[in-house]
């Protein structure tokens, strides 16, 4: 036993320093919750009497010499080394958002002023220039004594300008100050500078010329006329009638059918007219597309109504007519023949008249030559069923009054046929009787 004694007592002291270990570790974990409660009970009473401080001492263990406390000094900073500016406290993050929210609202409004101004900047520009504006020919009454202001509101009224005030502002800056009052023929294709010189007084009187045009012509053919007589240039008549917007009441029966060679053939009225030499064709054609409209009295369009054709169509008959007959009651008798094919496309599909083909040959294939077939024959009646696209000449009143007010006498006749030299006429109502017809006109 004493020898074991012995053993224990000789233990080498390594295992047991994880037992003083632990109770070091334990000692100094309480320490440090002392001090904890210490220091926590100290600023309780400097909140509890912060105007009363009391001098505190610090003690030590008894064995240790009590000695005053005394403030710990700052450390002495080197005169080379800055001072680090105080931290400030971030803004909240919702504030920094609001600010941007609205940096990025004010640059969308400044950017979006800028293009409405842009924008506005560029159709005034495009205005002025009369920039893509379509060809359309605009009939406009100035008034006596009519400011720029005042002509520049009846221009907008009419579809020619967009911006008046910009419109007074141009005419102030030429020095436009007065204009010639009554009836101007104008183009919404023109630009602010060429409307108002359009629509000055002319100081000069202007040379004129007296032109008629006879019924059943082409518009071609009245082009030359025009050019030889002086008034306007053949080409230019011809690219203004196909390329210019004319507004008048009928002008929406018109079909927009790409096999009509000339739109407006047909509406240009035959009669005798006082030109100005030099004129431009939007003046000419506008004034021969006026007098077809008051010469269509209100009687001719009710009875145009009655007859179960649209008023294209009458128009279309009625150049046919015009083609065929010289005079007024064979011009009746010539229209009742054909409504009474058109009125039986069963048996008789083709109208045969001559004034078609010769159209389709001499007008359409001369001008456009083999791109031109299909619509040539389309205006051949000896080819294609009923009326062709649209007139193939401009027909007179009475042509246009037989077209609507056929003859009342010529119930089951189907032909007719006439003397080329006489200009007699020989109607006939079966193929038999119209082959004998033909002798009797010396056509065979």
């Amino acid at each position: 036993m004493d020898e074991e004694n012995k053993k224990n007592s000789n233990t080498p002291p390594e295992e047991n320093d994880w037992v003083d270990q632990l109770l070091r570790e334990v000692e100094a974990e309480n320490l440090e919750e002392t001090a904890a409660q210490s220091e926590a009970t100290d600023k309780n009473e400097q909140v509890s009497a912060p105007s009363a401080p009391v001098n505190r001492q610090e003690y030590s263990s008894p064995k240790r010499k009590q000695t005053p406390a005394t403030p710990e000094k700052p450390p002495q900073k080197e005169p080379d080394e800055e001072e680090e500016p105080p931290r400030r406290r971030p803004k909240r993050v919702r504030v920094k958002r609001k600010g941007k929210l609205y940096t990025l609202l004010y640059l969308a409004v400044a950017l979006g002023a800028c293009g409405i101004a842009a924008v506005f900047c560029l159709n005034a520009v495009r205005d002025v220039l009369a920039i893509s504006k379509p060809d359309q020919a605009v009939t406009v009454t100035i008034p006596e004594d009519a400011t720029a202001k005042e002509i520049g509101e009846i221009l907008q009224q009419d579809g020619i300008i967009q911006y008046p005030w910009v419109f007074e502002m141009v005419a102030r800056f030429e020095n436009y100050v007065t204009f010639e009052p009554g009836t101007h023929i104008l183009n919404s294709n023109m630009d602010y500078m060429t409307l108002m010189k359009s629509m000055q007084k002319q100081e000069e009187v202007r040379e004129t010329v007296r032109v008629t045009i006879p019924e059943g012509l082409t518009a071609a053919e009245m082009a030359k006329i025009l050019d030889e007589n002086g008034v306007c240039d053949e080409n230019d008549f011809l690219l203004t009638l196909e390329n210019t917007n004319f507004e008048f009441d009928y002008a929406d029966e018109i079909p927009d059918d790409a096999e009509i060679y000339c739109h407006l053939e047909g509406y240009l009225f035959p009669d005798t007219y006082e030109f100005y030499k030099d004129d431009t064709a939007l003046n000419v054609i506008t004034r021969m597309l006026d007098n077809f409209d008051n010469r269509i009295t209100p009687d001719i369009r009710a009875a145009i109504t009655q007859s179960g054709m649209t008023f294209h169509e009458v128009i279309t008959l009625a150049s046919i007519i015009q083609g065929e007959a010289p005079d007024e009651e064979n011009m009746a008798k010539v229209s009742a023949v054909y409504q009474n094919r058109l009125n039986n496309p069963a048996e008789y599909p083709l109208l045969q008249a001559d004034p078609t083909r010769k159209y389709a040959n001499e007008q359409i294939l001369a001008d456009l030559g083999d791109e031109g077939q299909m619509m040539a024959t389309a205006y051949n009646t000896y080819e294609s069923e009923g009326l062709p696209p649209g007139p193939i000449n401009n027909p007179g009143l009475a042509a246009i009054k037989a077209a609507v007010f056929p003859s009342t006498e010529m119930e089951g006749y189907y032909y007719f046929c006439s003397d080329l030299k006489t200009r007699e006429f020989f109607y006939a109502k079966t193929l038999d009787e119209h082959n004998a017809n033909l002798v009797k006109a010396h056509l065979r």
